[in-house]
């Protein structure tokens, strides 16, 4: 050993060798191989050998190590050990090149190892366990990087074949380590060596890998990023690769964005572009649209430095290759801005712009289908996931592509981008903006043109910054109008020229000068002039046409400037009501009339004595439409009213006007107006002189005491006998009941509106007491009331009619009393004894339906009224009652809830549906000519579940009843619809019993259908309603669902709709959605079945491509739902969502289910979706610090072939 010693420490390169050679001599001599672990351990010569590795001496330290490789060779140590023992040596060690150098070749032994005829190899190291040696060495010491490098090229070009093309297996974990670790500098070295290998898939596939992997979006790593791409395409242009050209043009277009958000100097890669363009390949025709369209989101960012290059690049595509239409629109239609506010600063940038402008104006384009072209080819395919705002741009290109010649589903596809959420509509913001800029002529194309402006006007609201952009848009469009602004002066002269000619009709100017004046307040004085002038036109001209045109231009301009334009007008106003005075003025003076109503609303002139002025004329016209007009505008006043004499006055001039109409007209149409105009007013607005004679002087003289004199009226008798409408101020009960009898009897729906309200207020009025009136009877009457009760006048005189009938009252008229009787009002009617309905419900259908729901009505406050519906609904039985006795039970049902107790409606209920379904069972919808029995009461059970008046007892009888038809009826039953309808308006209670998967003895797939279709609906109204966490609905359904493969694809298109009708961004549907990973992930270790993983995703993807919006980059948005699609879109849709400030926090939480799911799940397309998605995720923090990169790798290693 002193004579190795000696020579190892001479120095001489001969003399260390022959020494190391004499060790491994003595140590092969030693070597007993059933000793093999002993003697690894305690062989002083091996010790000193290993001791020797980590020598100062370079010399000696590569020699010695070369000595380990060669007791690997010879078989005395085994190469899992040696690497070990080598790592081991590190911290130790003076000369990393030797320790490198002996890895390198213990790897290559490895590798030949390893080897299978007729398999692949695979390289066992990794980036995190175990990992590869050189990835040890290089976090070790950061300074041995170059030696790394050498190893790695001398492997690469290793004169052996099977060690050549079989290492960038062998050093994937590597490559990967330096180009894509956040934490490393980087450099180019890696890039160069990767690029200067042989091209074959291997290395195709690896330097995807890795360039996909660069975070462009992240301010500390985007130089490093463009560095990459920027060695990969200089490299792809030497090389005139085309496919690499075309797929790296669009990323470099979105670097350059992220360079100039993060304030760096974009110029070295619109170079870059530039020299890709100089390429001359067609294939760049199909990408150059989708460049420009993302360079155009450079020019709200970019500095008055950078812009003449921007511009410059942009016209080198649009005049090199003829962009699409929506491509170059969108880019004129940011530039505007610059156009719009000129600098010196921009002098030369803008005379740049001005020329892609003329190409603009030119129709310079080609509208073409780029996107599927582009789609062939595989490198763009596989960068195209990687990045959001790419995937978001191509997407919006496809579907333009695809939709621009189709109105429907063009209008159909903007429609539904309108519900998007905001952060969405702020993705699409550029694209709608190029849609806006459309040159299109066609008619239709108008509307898509004005829905485009409406979302990005959503969108201005979310962010204000965006109105610098849209505003010299539309300054643009009004500028670019067929008829703009400037050409007012022209339009007015033509149109003077036209009238001066008398060879256009008068009216038609008139409408001309009124559609000006609505747009140009400027122009209003030529209307004006037109309204004043009486003798234009041709001879021939109808006269009461030009009226007509006159007073609708009146009405118009009255109607949206009363205030500014309206008091000029009052001239023609009175100017038409005085000249328009026969049979074909009527429309005219009604046109007038309603211009006066807008004048009175606006306050323009007083109602007072405009009234005055117009009312000796007005009352004596008698066409049917002037005096429906007349009561619309007296309609008008109380609303007005102000407390003063003149007002006051007013009113009951008004009131006194329309209870004449009421009276005195044969026409139905003016007596319904009036009512119509009187229910506006309040009871006290008029008194009983006030109403016609035909009111109240019949009833003095046919019942002479009807209306009697109170006492307090009566003190003496020259009081008493004074005629009641000279002293009441008010009008007595009794008079209502005349006012239906002798008011037109074709217009009684009219009295009834009229009535109703006057009993809605009184009815809202009442205090508690008046529900509990003195004795223990009921009263026979409701003359506890006031004498000025309008009910009470009705109720007692139907009563009266029907147990003592005077035959003073038709049918209708009492029919119609019965109505207002059992219309809707806030509060039951006070109590009375309604016995004697019983003798009306034998008089007729309609006597019986008003009857018993007025009967219905009062259950709840009279006890008579209750023994009558209970003796009713006992009797009936479906075997022998007809079927509109059973509707006209369940027509009441809203009604009955809120007074009968559940005993005794459950019978007649269960016996006329249980009936009823008995017999809708062999039904099929398509031989329906009319809904079923069943159908129907299922609606209006449904009815009465919606309504928050009835009792809950009641509530609790029809969820019973409901709930137990979920075991029977069947999902293609033709009521599974309208029972799934009534169900969303269960309690939970009863709707976990009914679709709880937990709560039934067996679980089978017609009862998840149904229990999806039913809890699905619930969720999708508890979302409507604003209520908190409506997807918990869903939970127990999707994991239930998760074991039964048959329905899955039924249970995804269900769930869509909740899904689409939550606030993605509220903090219940961020903690549904972590819910939602948790329990994916413990099922995954619960079941191995492929189906359940496969489905439980598929909810996953569905709810993050719903959530982020991108459901919506799906044109067709078919259902049902297209499970390949979702996976294609999940890695924007993931992207977009944790881009959101409110879903940032739970970033950690994804990428940890998408690593754990792409390795869980055994399916290729859901693995490489994941995978896709962890690198569109890369940007965030969490991605470096918990070095979420790091698993990438294993993927990487799997995947063999880019078109997987």
């Amino acid at each position: 050993m002193d004579e190795i010693e000696y020579k190892l420490n001479t120095g001489n390169s001969v003399l260390v060798v022959n020494a190391v050679e004499k060790l491994i001599s003595l140590i092969k001599s030693k070597f007993k191989p059933a000793d093999r672990k002993k003697f690894v351990l305690e062989n002083e010569e091996l010790k000193f050998l290993r001791e020797k590795c980590s020598a100062k001496e370079t010399v000696v330290s590569l020699t010695s190590c070369q000595g380990l490789l060669a007791l690997v060779e010879l078989g005395v140590l085994e190469i899992g050990h040696t690497m070990s023992t080598i790592v081991t040596l590190l911290p130790t060690a003076h000369n990393y090149s030797a320790i490198i150098s002996t890895m390198a070749g213990l790897l290559i032994l490895d590798l030949k190892s390893r080897l299978v005829p007729g398999q692949a190899y695979v390289c066992q190291f990794s980036l995190k366990s175990p990992q590869h040696p050189f990835i040890t060495v290089l976090e070790k010491n950061k300074t041995a990087e170059d030696d790394v490098l050498t190893q790695m090229h001398a492997l690469c070009t290793h004169p052996d074949y099977i060690v050549s093309s079989n290492s960038l297996e062998l050093l994937r974990p590597v490559f990967l380590w330096l180009t894509c670790n956040p934490q490393h500098a980087g450099g180019a070295r890696p890039w160069q060596l990767l690029l200067s290998l042989p091209q074959c898939r291997a290395q195709m596939t690896l330097l995807l890998s890795c360039l996909s992997c660069q975070q462009i979006c992240n301010p500390k790593l985007i130089e490093r990023a463009f560095d990459a791409y920027a060695a990969v395409a200089d490299t792809a242009i030497h090389r005139r690769d085309r496919p690499y050209v075309v797929a790296l043009l669009p990323m470099l277009a979105r670097i350059s964005n992220e360079l100039i958000k993060h304030g760096r100097d974009p110029r070295a890669c619109y170079s870059l572009m530039e020299r890709c363009l100089s390429l001359e390949a067609p294939e760049l025709l199909h990408v150059a649209s989708l460049t420009l369209l993302l360079l155009a989101d450079n020019l709200p960012l970019t500095s008055a430095l950078h812009l003449h290059e921007l511009f410059n690049l942009c016209l080198n595509i649009t005049s090199k290759y003829k962009c699409s239409s929506i491509s170059l629109s969108a880019f004129i239609a940011l530039s505007l801005q610059w156009v719009h506010m000129p600098s010196y600063l921009t002098t030369s940038a803008l005379k740049v712009g001005s020329k892609i402008l003329d190409l603009y104006q030119a129709n310079d384009y080609e509208d073409r289908l780029d996107m599927p072209n582009l789609k062939t080819n595989k490198i763009f395919e596989a960068l195209y996931y990687t990045d959001n705002r790419l995937s978001v741009t191509f997407k919006l290109n496809e579907i333009w592509e695809r939709l621009r010649d189709n109105p429907d589903k063009l209008k159909s596809w903007l429609g539904a981008i309108e519900e998007v959420n905001g952060a969405m509509k702020l993705e699409l913001v550029v694209f709608l903006i190029g849609i806006a800029m459309e040159r299109r002529q066609e008619e239709w194309f108008e509307e898509v043109i004005v829905r485009a402006l409406r979302i990005v006007v959503d969108a201005v609201d979310i962010k204000k910054e965006l109105s610098v952009m849209l505003l010299p848009v539309l300054m643009y469009k009004i500028a670019n109008d067929k008829s703009p602004a400037e050409n007012v002066p022209n339009i007015v002269s033509i149109m003077t020229k036209l009238k001066a000619g008398k060879g256009v009709p008068t009216s038609f100017l008139i409408a001309m000068y009124t559609s000006l004046a609505e747009t140009q307040v400027r122009c209003f004085p030529y209307l004006q002039e037109v309204l004043a002038e009486t003798a234009l036109g041709r001879p021939d001209e109808l006269k009461w046409e030009v009226d007509i045109a006159k007073a609708a231009a009146v009405d118009r301009i009255c109607e949206i400037r009363p205030s500014t334009h309206g008091l000029e007008l009052v001239s023609t106003i009175s100017s038409i009501l005085n000249r328009c005075t026969d049979k074909a003025g009527s429309v005219s003076t009604s046109l007038v009339l309603r211009a006066l109503a807008s004048l009175w609303r606006g306050a323009a002139v007083a109602p007072p004595s405009t009234w005055r002025a117009l009312d000796p004329k007005l009352a004596r016209d008698s066409r049917v439409t002037v005096q429906c007009s007349i009561c619309k505008l007296l309609s008008v006043v109380p609303a007005l009213r102000v407390n003063t004499p003149e007002y006051d006055q007013l009113i009951s001039v008004a009131a006194r006007r329309l209870w004449s109409y009421m009276a005195d007209s044969n026409q139905p149409q003016v007596v319904e107006a009036a009512c119509d105009a009187l229910a506006h007013y309040r009871v006290d607005d008029y008194k009983l002189k006030d109403l016609p004679e035909i009111y109240r002087i019949i009833v003095i003289v046919h019942y002479r005491s009807t209306v009697k004199l109170p006492a307090s009226y009566c003190k003496t008798p020259a009081d008493a006998a004074r005629k009641p409408e000279d002293v009441l101020d008010y009008i007595p009960c009794e008079v209502w009941p005349e006012v239906f009898k002798y008011t037109n009897q074709q217009a009684l729906a009219g009295v009834e509106r009229l009535t109703s309200k006057l009993i809605e207020r009184e009815v809202k009025s009442y205090r508690s007491g008046v529900y509990q009136p003195d004795g223990p009877a009921e009263p026979q009457g409701m003359g506890y009331l006031p004498a000025t009760s309008v009910l009470r006048g009705l109720m007692d005189c139907f009563r009266k009619q029907v147990t003592s009938p005077s035959y003073d009252y038709t049918d209708a008229v009492l029919l119609s009393m019965l109505r207002t009787l059992t219309a809707e009002y806030p509060r039951p009617l006070p109590p009375v004894d309604l016995c004697f309905v019983h003798e009306a419900l034998h008089k007729g259908t309609q006597w019986r339906s008003g009857g018993l729901k007025l009967a219905a009505r009062q259950a709840q406050s009279v006890g008579s009224a209750r023994r009558l519906v209970d003796n009713w609904l006992q009797a009936i039985q479906p075997e022998s009652t007809e079927e509109s006795e059973i509707l006209l039970m369940f027509s009441l049902l809203p009604i009955l809830c809120r007074g009968m107790p559940p005993n005794t409606l459950r019978g007649p209920l269960e016996r006329c549906l249980g009936s009823s379904y008995s017999a809708s069972t062999s039904l099929r919808a398509k031989d329906l000519e009319e809904q079923p029995l069943f159908v129907r009461q299922l609606d209006m059970v449904r009815e009465a579940l919606e309504s928050d008046r009835i009792h809950d007892a009641n509530r609790t009888l029809l969820s019973q009843i409901v709930e137990n038809y979920f075991s029977v009826i069947s999902d293609d039953h033709v009521a599974w619809p309208a029972y799934v309808q009534t169900c969303r308006h269960l309690s939970s209670k009863y709707l976990e019993r009914m679709t709880s998967p937990s709560s039934w003895w067996e679980v089978t797939s017609e009862a998840l259908r149904k229990a999806s279709a039913v809890r699905c609906a619930v969720a999708l109204t508890v979302a409507e309603s604003g209520a908190a966490a409506p997807l918990n609905w869903l939970n127990e359904l999707i994991d239930a669902q998760a074991g039964h493969i048959a329905d899955q694809q039924y249970s995804l298109q269900c769930i869509l709709a909740p899904l689409k009708a939550v606030k993605p961004d509220d903090k219940s549907t961020r903690e549904w959605f972590l819910q939602l990973m948790a329990r994916t992930q413990v099922a995954f270790k619960e079941t191995d079945e492929l189906s359940a993983h496969l489905y439980l995703c598929d909810v996953f993807i569905l709810s993050t491509v719903v959530f982020s919006g991108h459901w919506w980059l799906d044109s067709e948005r078919q259902l049902p739902v297209n499970r390949e699609t979702l996976r294609v879109l999940l890695p924007g849709a993931a992207a977009a969502l944790f881009e959101r400030e409110a879903w940032r926090e739970n970033t950690i939480q994804m990428l940890e289910w998408l690593s754990h799911s792409r390795d869980c799940v055994q399916h290729p397309a859901v693995a490489l979706s994941c995978q896709r998605a962890l690198i569109a995720l890369r940007h965030s923090a969490h991605f470096a610090a918990h070095r979420i990169w790091t698993r990438l790798e294993s993927y990487f290693g799997k995947q063999t072939n880019i078109d997987d």
